[in-house]
């Protein structure tokens, strides 16, 4: 107690000496009305930004130097603990946590409980990261949360922990906004890894692990095993997990983990499994999740419970997310949790989680996905065959220059008709438009002679140029688009957040 109470008086103290503007004011007092351009958001913006920023870096190792779960703890003490206001659902994994996370949340509001998101990155707007009952907080309301973490920010920099990250400080906005709100249940979906993350300070009701791939490699590891390693890092003593990595290397990890913190494991595959049959009609899925048992039989495993279910989200690969946070729900409801199967039924037939996968348009159709490594293209092509298959493909491509574009280009090239290469300019971590088109004519040349059907090649500096290189300019829709044509933009979270941003300046695609 005397540790709080030395650390509370502290920030009481700092809080007297801050200038007005940056004095806390109760929370709903913030300007609903404030808007973006306003200087006081601009100048929280900045606040935030200037810090160090490891989504805008690629040569940070996961190691404690960079990663201190010490400083986030310490940053959250200062700021009374927000992240022990309300119970915890903790998700980890390399594909497939974002989706999890907003099935649950969708599932948890539609159940009538007040629900915080915690989600990164963000497509557009950093308030995108907190969301209340699926809404993001306001700017005014950022600015405001951001006013009163300053005085503690203050003071955890001038202690040993030395001064927070940008993604630590947006991971203590989130815990204020929860708290603020008086949430009911948190979903927060982990940033990168899991062991040294900044979320890992949270007392989880239900940690959740989804399927593991390569990805993050200089940080987490060059092998299945050592990711999965890091992705274990969220497991708690006796805390139930669910798991969705299929792969045995990942898998094994995560169950010797979860048997050394003697926590429950529920292993996709082997507890619970999902069966899945898309419709290209409605362009949408219909599922069958299955439970498994194993007593003392001769016949082994049996089958101990069935579910059918309707899924709005395209691919494959969501049943998986889907059968994950149905298991999650019904061992909530095991714990005890007042949850209703219709609240996660309506979730799973109507939540779409922006740019997985998202279509924004008919005639022709265009699609939105953040496909960024190996894994997430390979479902992005299965997907794509599933419910367009005889339909001609355009890919607008974009990647970062950590990922590995020469086997994301070598899916794309022998599977669409059209690659359209570009590259962003939100982030320094974009792959030269240049350094795409040479590793592409590579293949397509390789392609040729082993006489493989090959993808065109084109490729433009930007989004905007590439859309009108494919006949769909800024201010008016093309007339000259061939509406049987699937396009599709891909590659990166950043390419995806530009095309967002982009359509929504000029209004012209949108859900038909």
């Amino acid at each position: 107690m005397k540790f709080r109470l030395r650390f509370s008086d502290k920030l009481a103290e700092s809080r007297k000496n801050q200038p007005p503007a940056h004095r806390r004011t109760p929370h709903g007092f913030y300007n609903p009305h404030m808007q973006r351009s306003d200087p006081r958001y601009q100048e929280t913006l900045h606040y935030l930004l200037d810090r160090v920023n490891f989504e805008k870096s690629t040569d940070r190792a996961c190691t404690k130097n960079n990663f201190q779960l010490a400083r986030m703890a310490y940053l959250l003490e200062l700021l009374e603990n927000p992240q022990l206001a309300a119970p915890v659902i903790h998700v980890a994994g390399t594909k497939g946590k974002g989706s999890v996370c907003w099935l649950l949340a969708e599932a948890f509001r539609r159940n009538g409980l007040r629900t915080g998101l915690f989600t990164s990155p963000h497509l557009v707007d950093l308030e995108e990261r907190f969301a209340i009952d699926s809404q993001a907080i306001e700017p005014g309301e950022l600015v405001e949360i951001v006013d009163q973490i300053r005085a503690a920010d203050r003071l955890c920099s001038e202690s040993e922990h030395g001064q927070p990250t940008f993604f630590e400080l947006t991971n203590a906005i989130g815990w204020l906004a929860f708290r603020n709100h008086k949430t009911q249940v948190n979903v927060i979906e982990v940033g990168l890894g899991g062991r040294l993350d900044s979320t890992n300070v949270c007392s989880p009701a239900l940690c959740i692990i989804t399927s593991i791939s390569y990805d993050h490699q200089l940080q987490l590891g060059d092998t299945l095993a050592e990711i999965a390693g890091e992705k274990a890092g969220i497991i708690k003593p006796n805390i139930p997990v669910i798991c969705g990595a299929r792969t045995p290397e990942a898998s094994k990890v995560i169950q010797a983990q979860a048997q050394l913190q003697g926590s429950e494991l529920l292993q996709l595959g082997r507890d619970f499994d999902v069966r899945w049959t898309p419709d290209p009609k409605s362009l949408r899925a219909r599922l069958n999740y299955t439970e498994f048992e194993y007593p003392e039989h001769p016949q082994g495993k049996q089958t101990s419970f069935e579910q059918p279910a309707n899924v709005k989200m395209l691919g494959k690969h969501q049943s998986e997310n889907a059968a994950i946070a149905m298991r999650a729900w019904r061992k909530l409801k095991q714990l005890g949790w007042d949850l209703q199967d219709r609240a996660i039924a309506e979730s799973l037939a109507q939540t779409q989680v922006p740019a997985r996968l998202e279509v924004l348009g008919l005639d022709p159709t265009w699609i939105l996905d953040s496909a960024h490594n190996e894994a997430s293209i390979d479902a992005l092509v299965d997907a794509l065959e599933s419910y367009f298959p005889s339909r001609p493909k355009t890919i607008l491509f974009a990647c970062a220059k950590d990922k590995k574009a020469p086997e994301m280009l070598e899916r794309l090239v022998a599977s669409v008709d059209r690659i359209v290469l570009t590259q962003f300019r939100s982030n320094p971590r974009f792959t030269p438009v240049e350094k795409l088109l040479e590793i592409a004519n590579s293949l397509v040349s390789k392609a040729r002679r082993a006489n493989r059907r090959v993808a065109t090649i084109l490729s433009c500096e930007d989004l905007p140029g590439a859309l009108e290189l494919v006949g769909q300019p800024a201010n008016h829709r093309s007339q000259t688009n061939d509406p049987s044509m699937v396009y599709v933009i891909t590659g990166s979270f950043f390419i995806a957040s530009e095309a967002k941003a982009y359509f929504a300046s000029c209004g012209q695609i949108g859900p038909s």
